[in-house]
């Protein structure tokens, strides 16, 4: 876990645009998931 905090942090210093993006990026697959979940309901 600590390696993992680390490489994140490094991570963020390094490319913080990468980073937002990719959560960015979750957060819209997550929302598009939680509909299809209300739409097949």
């Amino acid at each position: 876990m600590e390696e993992f905090i680390g490489f994140t942090k490094a991570l963020w210093h390094n490319q913080p645009n990468t980073v937002i993006g990719v959560g960015l990026a979750i957060l819209v697959l997550f929302g598009i998931y939680i509909k299809l979940l209300d739409i097949y309901k």
